[in-house]
C-alpha cells in the first residue's frame, strides 16, 4: 500500500487532476477529488495574480445577475509555442519556508502541515493545448505542498468535447491531540501492551486472603498516577490519503460515458473511551484507537441528451475495509464487576487483564439510479423529470467471542462460564448478517402557463427495509442476555426467583432449558428478573413521502413572488410514533427592479404532528416480553418502565417551525457593494414537557462590504453574529417498589418505607403518602406527578444551553507597480454556556455537592486570530519573488478538560476514571517564507 501511494504521488507530482478549462460537467458526476488545495493554496493555487484592466473580460463595475461586483479579472498568462499547434504556459513557486511558535499544537496542525524550515515547493501548474481544426487536445497539471502531509497533485489530459482522463492524489492530516500520555506500546496496531503498570491493576489482600477492594483500587490509582507523570505528551493523529482516476468520453453528440474510481486510505490513531465493570461500568480509560481504513468508491454513468430528452443511468459502489479487525489492549484498572461471580470464594478482579473491541466492520454500499427528463417547450414550456434509485447497505462481519478473559472458576447466574462465553459458539450466529435496502422514487413537473406565472409540483417517496435480525442468547447455555465490557459485567434475563412472582422454588436457570427458543421461553409463563435486558436488535426502518406544489409569479419587471406548500409524511417501524406528518408553507420575494440593489426575503412555517405517542414501543426486543408482569412485594419495577410517559423525543415530537431569511445587496457606489443579511430559525415543541422543550432558536446577522475602485486596489470586510439557544428537561428517576409507601415532603424530598408511618424530616412537612401495589404500579409510576414514586415532579432538572459566536474579516489588495500586496485577517470568537436548575433537597444532595455543582458549568470560550500577508515583487515578466507571512493565535477554555493534566486519575476508591488526553491548549505560531515564482 505504501509503495502504491509513493509511486502515485511521484507520478502526479509533475501535475494535477483538475482541469482549469474543464468542459461543463453534470453535478451528479462530481465526486471525490474534484477540488484540490491546502492551507497555503485554499483555492487550489494562490499566487497573488496581476489584474488586467484591458483584458477581454475587464468591464468596469461589471456585476452578476444578483447585483454583485465581479471584480477585475486576473491577467491571462502569456503562452509559448511548442510546434504543431501546441501552446503552453506554466508556473512554479518554490523557496524557503519556516514556522515558529507552538508548532506541535493540535489545533494549529489540524488539516494542515507547514514546514518547520527548509526548501518548500508551494505550488506548480502546467497548461497546454493544441489549437487548430481537428485538434483540440489539452494537458493540464497542478500541485502543491509536495512531500508534506497536506500535499496535492494531479493530471488532466484529453481532447475538448471528446474525451478526458484525470488523475489526482492528495493528503489531509487530522491531529486529534498532542497532549496524550500513552501507557501502551503498539499504538496504531491491533495490540496495545502496557508499560510501567501491571495489567489488571494492583491487588491488595486482607489477612484472611480475601481481596480488599478499597485498598486495591487505592494502590492501583497511585501506580497509575506515578506512571502517567513519567510519560511525556504524544500525538494521536491520522492522515487521509486519497487517489483516483476518472474517465469522460463523448460516445456521440448525444451519448456520454463517465467513470470514476478513488481509493481513500486513513492511517493513524485517536482517543477512544474503554469501559470495564458492570452496567455502565466501574472503570474507564482513554485508550488510543488504531485506524487503518480503506474506502473504494466506484462510479459509472451513461448520459443521453438530444435537446428534449435527457437520461442518466448511474451505478455507484462504495466499499469500506478496516485493515485492523479487532483491537486488544491490556487493562491498567482494578475493576468492579457485576453478574459474573466466583463459583466458590471471592472473585479476584485482577484476572481481567485485557479488553478487546471489534472495530468498525467491512461494509458495502451499492446503488443504481436512473434519471429521465423531458422538455416540452411547445406545451407551456413544461418539463417532466423522474428518478428511481435503489440501494443496498450490508455488512457480514465475523462476530467475536463475548470475552477473551479466563473464565475458569466463574459462574453467571449460577451457570458455569468456563468455555461457555469466551468462544464464538456462545453467539446465536457467527456473522453479522446486517442489511438495509433503500428505495427512492421521485417525479416532478413544471410549466409556465403565462409569461408571468410558473407552476411546479413534485412527489418523492423514500423507504428503508431493515433485514437485520440478531438474538442475544447463548446456544451453549440457553442464557438470554449479553456479557458486557469484556466479561466484567453483564445484562441477562432470567426468571425472578422471589416467591409470589413465580412459583416457590423457581430457579434462575429455568429459561435455559428452552435452548434459545423464544416461543418456548414465553410459554413457561415465568416473570423475568428484569424488564430492561436486550434480547433482540431493533430493526428500525421507515418510509417518507413528500408532496410539494408551488410556483412563481412576476408582479412587475424585476419583481417576483414565490410560494410552495409541502406535506411530508413519515411511517416508522418500532418507534414511539407509527406516523408523523408535517405541513410546510414557504413564501419568497425577490426585487431586482431598483438601481440601488436587490432585496430577497423568504418566510417558511411548518407544523409537525403525529398519531398517538407510545413511550415504550420496544417491549418485544427486551426481557419484559418473556413473561407476565411481577406482582410480589419488594419487587422494584424500575426496569419495567423504560421511559416517562410524557417524555418526547425531538425527532418525533409535535413541532412548530419558523424560518425567516432576508438579504439586501446594496450598490452603495458604482464600485462599492454592501450586503446585509439576517436569518432566524425557531423550533417550538408545544407538547413536550420533557425532552427538548420550549423554543430552540438560531439567529444570524451579517454585514459585508466589497470595494473594487480599480484594478490596483480592492478591499473587503465582513462581520457576522450568531446566537443559538436550547432547553432540555427531564426527571431523575426515584423508585417504584411493590409494597412500599412513598412519602412526599413540602421541600420536594421523597422517602420510602414498608409502613404507613412517615419518618420525620427536619424543616419540611409531609404532603402526601402513596402505596405502590401490584394493581396500581403501572398507573402510579408511569408518568410524572407531584406524588409519583418514580417520576416525582420535584426531582425535575432543566438545562439551558446558549451559544454565541462572532466572526470578523478584513482584507484587500494593492498593486504598487513594483510590488503587489495582499492582506487577509480574520477573527472568530465563541462562548458556550450551560446552566441548569434542580431541587437539591428532592435529589438528596449534600451541601458540599451543591456547592460543587452550582447552577451551571463554567463557560466554554474560544478565540482565534489569523493574519496572512503576501507581497509579490516582479523581477521580470517570467520571474517574481513572493514573501509570505502568516500568523495564527488561538485560545480555548473548555471545562471538559479542566484539571485533567494535573489530576488524570481523580478518584482513589469506588469507580475509576483515567483521563490521558489533556485536550486543546492555547497557541500562537508564525510562518514566513520567501518564494521564487517562475512563469514559462
Amino acid at each position: 500500500m505504501k509503495s502504491w501511494r509513493t509511486t502515485l504521488a511521484l507520478c502526479v507530482s509533475a501535475a494535477v487532476a483538475q482541469m482549469i478549462a474543464v468542459p461543463v460537467r453534470a453535478d451528479s458526476a462530481a465526486g471525490v477529488g474534484e477540488h484540490l488545495g491546502n492551507a497555503l493554496n485554499p483555492l487550489t493555487l494562490k499566487t497573488v495574480p496581476e489584474h488586467d484592466p484591458d483584458g477581454l473580460d475587464a468591464w468596469p463595475d461589471e456585476r452578476t445577475p444578483t447585483g454583485k461586483l465581479l471584480g477585475w479579472p486576473a491577467k491571462v498568462p502569456e503562452t509559448s509555442s511548442a510546434g504543431d499547434g501546441w501552446v503552453y504556459h506554466g508556473q512554479i513557486e518554490i523557496g524557503g519556508m519556516a514556522t515558529g511558535g507552538d508548532t506541535d499544537n493540535a489545533w494549529f496542525r489540524t488539516y494542515k502541515d507547514l514546514p518547520d524550515s527548509g526548501l518548500y515547493l508551494n505550488n506548480f501548474s502546467v497548461q497546454a493545448e493544441q489549437l487548430g481544426k481537428g485538434k483540440g487536445y489539452f494537458f493540464e497539471a497542478l500541485g502543491g505542498g509536495v512531500g508534506y502531509r497536506d500535499q496535492f497533485e494531479g493530471i488532466s489530459l484529453g481532447r475538448y468535447n471528446d474525451w478526458s482522463v484525470k488523475f489526482f492524489y492528495n493528503e489531509t492530516p487530522h491531529v486529534f491531540t498532542n497532549r496524550y500520555r500513552s501507557l501502551w506500546s503498539g499504538v496504531g496496531s491491533s495490540n496495545l501492551t502496557l508499560n510501567g503498570v501491571p495489567a489488571g491493576g494492583v491487588g491488595v489482600k486482607n489477612a484472611d486472603g480475601t481481596m480488599n477492594a478499597t485498598d486495591s483500587q487505592t494502590a492501583t490509582v497511585a501506580g497509575l498516577r506515578s506512571a502517567i507523570e513519567a510519560v511525556e505528551d504524544s500525538e494521536l493523529s491520522l492522515v487521509r490519503e486519497t487517489g483516483g482516476v476518472s474517465f469522460d468520453k463523448y460516445l456521440s453528440s448525444k451519448w456520454r460515458f463517465i467513470g470514476r474510481y478513488s481509493l481513500e486510505h486513513r492511517d493513524g490513531s485517536r482517543p477512544f473511551g474503554a469501559v470495564f465493570g458492570g452496567g455502565g461500568g466501574g472503570g474507564s480509560v482513554e485508550i488510543p484507537e488504531s485506524i487503518d481504513y480503506d474506502t473504494h468508491d466506484i462510479l459509472a454513468m451513461l448520459r443521453f441528451d438530444d435537446g428534449k430528452n435527457s437520461l442518466n443511468l448511474q451505478t455507484n459502489v462504495s466499499l469500506f475495509r478496516n485493515n485492523i479487525d479487532t483491537l486488544t489492549f491490556e487493562n491498567p484498572l482494578y475493576v468492579s464487576t457485576n453478574t459474573v461471580a466466583a463459583s466458590s470464594g471471592v472473585l479476584d478482579p485482577t484476572r481481567f487483564t485485557s479488553g478487546r473491541y471489534d472495530l468498525y466492520p467491512d461494509n458495502d454500499f451499492y446503488n443504481i439510479k436512473a434519471e429521465y427528463g423531458r422538455s416540452m417547450p411547445e406545451w407551456y414550456h413544461s418539463r417532466f423529470t423522474a428518478t428511481v434509485s435503489l440501494s443496498k447497505m450490508k455488512q457480514n462481519d465475523h462476530l467475536i467471542a463475548p470475552t477473551t478473559s479466563d473464565l475458569s472458576g466463574i459462574s453467571i447466574n449460577g451457570v458455569s462460564a468456563e468455555n461457555n462465553w469466551n468462544t464464538t459458539s456462545a453467539l446465536s450466529r457467527q456473522r453479522a448478517g446486517a442489511e438495509i435496502d433503500t428505495r427512492l422514487f421521485d417525479v416532478a413537473f413544471s410549466m409556465r402557463p403565462t409569461d408571468k406565472l410558473g407552476l411546479d409540483t413534485k412527489i418523492r417517496y423514500y423507504e428503508t427495509d431493515n433485514k437485520t435480525d440478531y438474538l442475544a442468547c447463548n446456544p451453549l447455555t440457553g442464557q438470554w442476555g449479553r456479557l458486557l465490557n469484556d466479561g466484567t459485567g453483564g445484562a441477562f434475563a432470567f426468571p425472578n426467583t422471589s416467591a409470589g412472582n413465580n412459583p416457590a422454588g423457581t430457579l434462575a436457570t429455568a429459561y435455559d432449558s428452552a435452548g434459545c427458543n423464544l416461543n418456548a421461553v414465553k410459554a413457561l409463563g415465568l416473570v423475568p428478573s428484569s424488564g430492561a435486558s436486550n434480547i433482540r436488535n431493533v430493526p428500525y426502518e421507515y418510509s417518507k413521502t413528500n408532496v410539494e406544489f408551488g410556483g412563481e409569479y412576476r408582479l412587475a419587471r424585476g419583481q417576483t413572488i414565490t410560494g410552495h406548500i409541502e406535506r411530508e409524511q413519515y411511517k416508522r417501524e418500532h418507534r414511539e410514533r407509527d406516523s408523523t406528518w408535517e405541513d410546510r408553507l414557504k413564501i419568497g420575494y425577490l426585487n431586482r427592479a431598483y438601481q440601488w440593489g436587490t432585496i430577497r426575503g423568504s418566510a417558511e412555517v411548518g407544523r409537525r404532528r403525529g398519531d398517538s405517542y407510545d413511550p415504550d414501543p420496544y417491549e418485544e426486543f427486551f426481557s419484559v416480553s418473556l413473561g407476565p408482569e411481577p406482582t410480589a412485594d419488594v419487587t422494584n419495577l424500575f426496569s419495567w418502565i423504560h421511559a416517562m410517559k410524557s417524555f418526547r423525543k425531538f425527532d418525533l415530537a409535535d413541532r412548530d417551525r419558523l424560518a425567516l431569511d432576508l438579504r439586501l445587496d446594496l450598490i452603495a457606489r458604482h464600485d462599492l457593494d454592501v450586503g446585509i443579511s439576517g436569518q432566524y430559525r425557531q423550533n417550538r415543541f408545544p407538547d413536550s414537557d420533557f425532552g427538548r422543550k420550549d423554543d430552540q432558536t438560531l439567529g444570524t446577522a451579517s454585514l459585508d462590504v466589497n470595494w473594487q475602485p480599480s484594478d490596483k486596489l480592492g478591499l473587503y470586510g465582513y462581520y457576522s453574529y450568531q446566537r443559538s439557544s436550547m432547553t432540555q428537561s427531564s426527571i431523575q428517576p426515584n423508585g417504584c417498589v411493590i409494597g412500599n409507601y412513598y412519602y412526599f415532603y413540602s421541600d420536594g424530598a421523597v422517602a420510602s418505607g414498608s409502613t404507613p408511618t412517615a419518618p420525620a424530616r427536619s424543616g419540611a412537612s409531609l404532603v402526601d403518602t402513596v402505596l405502590v401495589s401490584s394493581g396500581n404500579w403501572s398507573s402510579q409510576c408511569s408518568d410524572h406527578a407531584a406524588n409519583s414514586p418514580l417520576w416525582t415532579e420535584s426531582r425535575k432538572w432543566t438545562v439551558d444551553y446558549d451559544d454565541t459566536n462572532h466572526a470578523v474579516g478584513l482584507g484587500g489588495r494593492y498593486d504598487f507597480g513594483f510590488a503587489r500586496l495582499e492582506l487577509d485577517y480574520s477573527y472568530v470568537t465563541g462562548t458556550s454556556s450551560l446552566d441548569y436548575s434542580y431541587n437539591d433537597a428532592a435529589l438528596g444532595l449534600s451541601s458540599a455537592v451543591v456547592a460543587l455543582a452550582g447552577g451551571g458549568m463554567p463557560d466554554s470560550d474560544y478565540n482565534q486570530h489569523t493574519l496572512g500577508l503576501n507581497l509579490v515583487f516582479p523581477i521580470s515578466k517570467s520571474v517574481a519573488l513572493r514573501a509570505i507571512y502568516r500568523y495564527e493565535q488561538g485560545s480555548v477554555d473548555d471545562w471538559h478538560y479542566a484539571g485533567v493534566a494535573a489530576n488524570p486519575v481523580p478518584t482513589d476508591s469506588g469507580s475509576q476514571a483515567v483521563y490521558l488526553d489533556a485536550g486543546s491548549q492555547d497557541y500562537h505560531d508564525n510562518t514566513v517564507g520567501l518564494l521564487v515564482q517562475v512563469n514559462f
